[in-house]
């Protein structure tokens, strides 16, 4: 930039200066909040406590019955809080006025490329120490949090706060929490080591320390030695039923305005937490991961050859280990009490509900349907310092001296991955506490330094892992919700699919659960006014990279056709000739059929495209010429960017408070969208996934056979979301997500064309399918990561939409138009279908509209479900010809077959679709849990045949490929099915040695 941009530069220096001094000032205000004025906090934008934006008026829901009887307190001045040294008595002026949540549109600091690199505390060499990180000054700052009891507005003569009919638990907080949080474990009298855990916090001088007891006896004891004490009535019995319980209690704490640090009684601590929380998040919780992947999350390709070389390797998914609710920091949020609340309901109603799983499916996965999530914000806490026992006995434990007691002491550990708890919690105690050397935590089960990764330890199950998720069809849950809004279910008419409530926004969980609606919550940017960044002036000149494109973008949202529509629709187009001709046929068939022209906003560096817009008569067109263009991917010999312009054009639009509907032009629009989004997040998009399992997630478990007892480790799995299909609500948080995802598109086409990257296989199509491909990867970065170490997440909420009323391309092609019931457009039509399987093929949405706005039997019938047309039976025709003839072991002996028999009769067992076993047995002979069948080669003119397996008295044309990468990979190690009847498409591969449960499951298919 240099001398040439000095505004630019102030406006990013002043950025960052802004974004150090609000995490100072969250770092510090909840341990000095007397001593903290509001003009202190006034520079900072981002803090949680900064109320710029409005403060909360609604009064949390507060249950009237009291649910203690009585209470004990550590301290012995019942009379006046206990308080850290640096605070001051004299409480803070309550705030006497209150202000919306909508707030004036916004003028968002300045954001240039955004060069991203994840912390990593496993990585080599290792950086000791457990001080929280300064945040990265590139990213845009942590979502904002609404307090209960906010600390700029709530004076300390005034908390806790909600005190009618819990005035037990107000006591007891008064007395004992500090700066308005305290540490609390939920135990009765039969806990093991229960008094053992509270001697060793006791020893810590932890003041602001509790229990919340659940029997008498437990209480009285805490009683009589000073220990500050809850007691609540119940009458849970078991491990299990006592944990669940913790949701309600802590939702009480929660609403009184305290925030709670909860703990199992099986974690060993061997400092005082607080110094080392951040606080920026509604929930901040350590994690049952053992690596930097599994803590954090990661992004994991899944590949579905079926859908061919366009559409293979479409999707990721988000995967993660669990949260451990052992050891999790509760702020005292709005999101946190729809949390404790939606997780007490479930808990209650759901008998084979475990209470960790449900916390992180609450946590990990977006709302959906009438499942509405409470919309919590997650800070993962650094898993060398809030230790699970996987990381202490086989990490920490063999990285000395780095992680030594002399350079790392962790904050505490919880013995959650080894059965002899209280041993372990000893031996950490001798280490860290009374001196004893390393060699003090040696041990055998479950401590063995090979740490393997989540792709390491599930290389050989890829059957499953993969091949049983791409060929999925699990409806249950997405059938349901088309109707949820109808809970009769669908009308008796003749064609529900034209019903108004088919498909739309339901009432989150029916109703069931009070208080849990999070629209009243979204920080939402007012629309118009003179703020936002289409009113700061930005001049149109060479002193910014992108004010040409910012000016043709605001200009056009001047020209907005409908300035009173409830959204605006927009459309970004590139210079790519299937992208024009799919945007041609959405504005004929989508746009103009259904009157939105006045509502689109289209951004595009075509000029086939905007002279097509404005003969369409839409009057927002927004044209970067190439040279223009070329700047939002420096340097200026760069192709055009519309994947910046996209996210740029958002940024702006958001800013001014425009609800958004980005639209990817390779989309058929059957229905008017704008009715079917809840508008109770910050983003609602189309998923990836095309069944209740893909796109609304599940809990999924990662074998680790080296942790014996607890080898099975749970967490999260739920594939991506679709930028080219998205609803997102004019907030704070929007913004942020889309300025963020804007800088790391323009970072990446900056680093793709520096010398030591430059690609010649990166041009054309290629380099726009590298350029989709990276959004895909930013943007679902963005919505899914958690906090961790100096990354901050934008912390926006989640919805996935239906994806059967906002279908994909894979979902159409490959199971709803196959489907008996669902194929039926007088049963069900989706609202919209996006083409993100096929995006180089447009002229299927042209059969799409053919089928269901004109009827047109079979007019989705002419495609494969992967690329192209079907011609006479699909690509494996001729060898399905050939078939009838077959003989069992054909051609196996050819020696032109002979890698590939080489490979089958070395490695007999094989998946299909995920499901073992199905085995190619000498002589030609095919064992497979649906009965015996036959296999042999069918011989090609030249070159190695084909395989045909027949089974079922069906024939499958099978095309082998090699499978894994690198090191891993093994030729002719998978292949894909055709199966010849109607082109359906299945994976199998290499399996392991045949169990004595393959046996059986072969020999029940014989009938022996």
């Amino acid at each position: 930039m240099g001398a040439r941009r000095p505004v630019a530069m102030g406006l990013l220096f002043g950025f960052m200066v802004a974004l150090w001094r609000n995490y100072l000032d969250a770092r510090e205000i909840r341990h000095r909040i007397a001593a903290t004025t509001a003009a202190d906090l006034g520079a900072g934008g981002g803090s949680g406590f900064d109320r710029g934006f409005g403060t909360d008026d609604r009064v949390p829901n507060a249950d009237p019955t009291p649910a203690v009887t009585e209470a004990s307190f550590a301290s012995s001045d019942r009379t006046h809080p206990k308080e850290l040294r640096n605070r001051q008595t004299a409480p803070k002026p309550k705030s006497s006025t209150k202000s919306s949540r909508i707030a004036s549109a916004v003028t968002l600091p300045a954001v240039r490329a955004v060069r991203l690199s994840y912390p990593d505390p496993f990585a080599k060499p290792l950086r000791p120490g457990c001080e929280p990180k300064p945040p990265d000054p590139s990213l845009p700052g942590p979502r904002r949090l609404d307090w209960i009891a906010d600390p700029l507005a709530t004076a300390d003569a005034d908390w806790p706060v909600n005190c009618g009919g819990h005035e037990t638990l107000c006591d007891v907080l008064s007395k004992t929490a500090i700066d308005r949080e305290v540490l609390a474990a939920v135990a009765d009298s039969h806990a093991p080591g229960v008094y053992e855990f509270v001697d060793g916090i006791k020893r810590l001088g932890v003041e602001n320390f509790m229990i919340i007891a659940l029997d008498d006896a437990l209480h009285r004891r805490l009683t009589d030695t000073g220990v500050a004490s809850y007691r609540v009535v119940n009458d849970a019995r078991g491990s299990h039923k006592i944990s669940a319980q913790k949701f309600r209690i802590i939702q009480e704490f929660v609403e009184r305005g305290c925030s709670v640090l909860l703990t199992d009684t099986d974690v060993a601590w061997m400092r005082n937490p607080f110094p080392f929380l951040y606080r920026d998040a509604d929930v901040e919780s350590m994690s049952d991961g053992w690596d930097n992947s599994s803590a954090h999350g990661f992004l994991d390709r899944v590949d579905d050859p079926s859908m061919g070389p366009d559409g293979r390797k479409r999707a990721r998914a988000f995967r993660v280990a669990a949260l451990n609710s052992g050891m999790w920091y509760v702020s005292a949020t709005e999101a946190s009490r729809r949390l404790m609340a939606i997780m007490a309901h479930r808990m209650a109603t759901e008998d084979k509900l475990w209470d960790q799983a449900g916390y992180n499916l609450e946590l990990w996965f977006a709302s959906r349907d009438a499942h509405g999530t409470a919309g919590a914000t997650v800070r993962v806490m650094d898993p060398l310092c809030f230790v699970n026992s996987k990381v202490m006995f086989r990490f920490i434990r063999h990285n000395q001296p780095a992680l030594g007691k002399e350079n790392h002491q962790p904050v505490a550990m919880h013995a959650n991955y080894h059965t002899d708890k209280a041993h372990k919690m000893k031996l950490v105690y001798q280490y860290y506490i009374n001196g004893a050397g390393i060699d003090v935590l040696n041990c055998d089960v479950g401590c063995g330094p090979d740490l393997k990764t989540t792709h390491e330890l599930e290389s050989k199950v890829q059957h499953s892992i993969n091949d049983g998720i791409v060929g999925s069809k699990k409806w249950t849950d997405a059938a349901e919700g088309m109707w949820a809004a109808r809970p009769d279910g669908p009308p008796g008419s003749k064609r529900p699919s034209e019903d108004p409530s088919h498909c739309a926004p339901p009432t989150p969980w029916n109703g069931a659960v009070p208080g849990v609606d999070r629209a009243s919550t979204l920080h939402v940017v007012k629309r118009g006014g003179d703020g936002g960044e289409c009113g700061a002036g930005v001049v149109d000149d060479d002193d910014d990279e992108f004010a040409a494109a910012v000016a043709a973008v605001c200009t056009a949202l001047g020209n907005l056709g409908d300035p009173n529509a409830p959204n605006l629709i927009l459309v970004t187009v590139g210079d790519d000739a299937n992208e024009e001709a799919a945007f041609e046929a959405l504005l004929r068939d989508g746009v103009t059929r259904l009157g939105l022209k006045g509502r689109v906003l289209v951004a595009t560096t075509s000029s086939r495209a905007s002279s097509a817009a404005l003969a369409a008569g839409v009057k927002s067109v927004a044209l970067v010429a190439s040279n223009d263009g070329a700047r939002l991917s420096r340097p200026s010999k760069t192709r055009p960017s519309s994947t910046a312009l996209k996210w740029l054009a958002a940024r702006l639009v958001l800013s001014r408070g425009w609800p958004t509907l980005l639209l990817d032009p390779r989309t058929a629009l059957i229905r008017d969208p704008s009715g079917y989004f809840s508008r109770d997040s910050d983003v609602e998009a189309a998923s990836d996934g095309w069944d209740d399992v893909t796109a609304y997630g599940y809990d999924h478990v990662v074998d680790d056979p080296e942790m014996d007892w607890s080898r099975f480790c749970h967490g999260g799995r739920v594939l991506t979301s679709d930028p080219g299909f998205a609803f997102v609500m004019p907030t704070e948080e929007s913004a942020k997500l889309a300025g963020l995802v804007f800088g790391r598109v323009v970072a990446e086409g900056i680093a793709r064309i520096s010398p030591e990257r430059v690609r010649s296989d990166l041009t054309g199509a290629a380099g726009r399918a590298a350029d989709a491909d990276f959004e895909h990867l930013a943007f679902n970065e963005a919505l899914f990561l958690p906090s961790h170490g100096a990354y901050v997440s934008p912390g926006v909420t989640r919805r996935t939409l239906n994806y059967m009323c906002f279908a994909n391309s894979k979902h159409v092609f490959r199971f709803l138009r196959k489907d008996r019931r669902f194929k039926d457009r007088a049963e069900h039509a989706p609202v919209a279908v996006r083409l993100s399987y096929h995006p180089n093929e447009p002229n299927r949405l042209d059969d799409v509209y053919a089928y269901y706005l004109k009827g047109t039997s079979g007019a989705l019938n002419g495609w494969g479900d992967g690329v192209g047309r079907v011609k006479g039976g699909g690509a494996g025709s001729k060898a399905c010809a050939q078939s009838g003839s077959l003989r069992p072991g054909q051609g196996a002996d050819d020696a032109r077959n002979s890698e590939l028999a080489s490979r089958l009769a070395t490695n007999p067992n094989w998946s299909w679709g995920g499901v073992t076993p199905f085995v190619f047995e000498p002589g030609g002979a095919l064992s497979t849990p649906w009965g015996p069948g036959e296999w042999g080669f069918v011989q090609a003119p030249d070159g190695p045949g084909e395989v045909i397996a027949k089974f079922v008295g069906t024939p499958h044309v099978l095309s082998f490929e090699t499978a894994g990468e690198g090191a891993g990979a093994v030729r002719n190690g998978m292949f894909v099915s055709e199966r010849c009847t109607d082109g359906d498409m299945i994976v199998g591969r290499i399996y392991a040695e045949l169990t004595d449960e393959d046996g059986k499951k072969l020999a029940s298919a014989r009938g022996g």
